[in-house]
């Protein structure tokens, strides 16, 4: 078992996505059922960073299950949010989403919209502000984080916010959400423990290279997007996410012999698009990790993580992030790099921003 703060929080990641279904829906249902009688017919979602990729990933499936006649969600930064605000009006709500409930941008939203359009915040520390001034509050659980890279505390926000989202819809759509979000958290716990005993030597073999690129499709872009920000808060090492047919048409042109090309490829549309592009940069001489289903990998050649047969593109950030962080650990180490106790935190703090959990 691999030691250390964060290899701690990615086994529970889990178990946070089973105890937020638990514990939110019923505030869920509370701040939904407001929403609804209040004929809410946009929702902004809101957040920075690891928060963003949560507003984006649970945007995209409410859009996968959606009709023409349900609340239209709408993805944003917090701070394009802040000071490129869109027009509002009565059936319109926002969302802010922050683990610590501190985030400034996504604070002073919420104070500049009070009483104007209803805010719901979707929030891992109790009693933080926004724990306290949002209209309707959705709490993740998981108990406290005690580390500053977002690992339990993203899949459990962005579980908390599925929920929000699925109660809008109602009746068998919220509960057929439910049960995936409840089933991608058995899915994270395999595909944790297929990957622990698979990283250290993984990055033995990856730790010369100068460039990581992440690739997926559908919602697996967005957790691309999320891995590529954990590789580089954990392992200190260039990384960047993309959209599979974005990377074929952007990144490729730098991808080479000194990449690694990680390769998001759960069941799902896009995931023969994904394997199509990684197969093309395994010929242009990049190294592939592919993270998917079975045993042995469907590109030759690649290095493999497994999957569940059973994940799905559409919960790929629930799923797929976590081994990928594992992965972040063991090349930190392998760096000389602390990643339980970051150095890159008070630049953080330089900027005003004291908003990480964990710290």
């Amino acid at each position: 078992m691999i030691e250390g703060l964060i290899p701690a929080e990615i086994r529970a990641e889990g178990a946070a996505i089973r105890a937020t279904v638990e514990e939110s829906s019923a505030s869920a249902g509370r701040a939904a059922s407001a929403l609804r009688s209040g004929g809410v017919h946009r929702l902004y979602l809101v957040g920075n960073g690891t928060s963003l990729h949560s507003a984006l990933a649970a945007a995209a499936l409410h859009r996968r299950i959606a009709t023409t006649s349900d609340p239209l969600a709408i993805a944003l930064p917090a701070g394009e949010f802040r000071h490129y605000p869109p027009a509002l009006g009565p059936g319109d709500a926002l969302v802010g989403i922050s683990a610590s409930g501190e985030f400034r941008d996504v604070l002073a939203i919420v104070d500049e919209l009070r009483g104007r359009i209803p805010t719901v915040g979707v929030v891992h520390v109790p009693g933080s502000t926004l724990d306290r001034t949002a209209d309707h509050v959705v709490r993740s659980a998981g108990g406290p984080s005690r580390v500053p890279v977002m690992t339990m505390t993203f899949v459990a926000t962005l579980a908390a916010t599925h929920v929000l989202l699925a109660e809008l819809l109602g009746g068998d759509r919220a509960a057929a959400v439910r049960g995936a979000v409840i089933a991608a958290a058995d899915h994270v716990d395999a595909a944790v423990a297929a990957a622990e005993p698979r990283v250290d030597a993984l990055a033995e073999r990856l730790g010369g290279y100068e460039h990581v690129h992440v690739v997926g499709s559908g919602v697996a872009a967005v957790a691309a997007l999320e891995a590529a920000l954990k590789l580089k808060e954990i392992a200190l090492v260039h990384a960047e996410g993309a959209e599979s047919w974005e990377m074929a048409t952007g990144a490729a042109t730098i991808v080479g012999p000194g990449s690694v090309v990680v390769a998001l490829a759960p069941h799902g549309p896009g995931r023969e698009a994904t394997l199509d592009v990684a197969r093309h940069v395994s010929d242009w001489g990049a190294r592939i990790v592919e993270v998917g289903p079975g045993e042995r990998p469907a590109i030759a050649g690649a290095d493999h993580l497994p999957l569940p047969t059973g994940a799905t593109e559409d919960l790929a950030p629930l799923t797929t992030v976590a081994p990928i962080a594992l992965l972040a650990f063991a090349l930190a180490r392998r760096r000389s790099v602390d990643p339980d106790r970051p150095g890159w935190v008070e630049r953080y703090h330089r900027q005003g921003l004291r908003h990480i959990v964990g710290v």
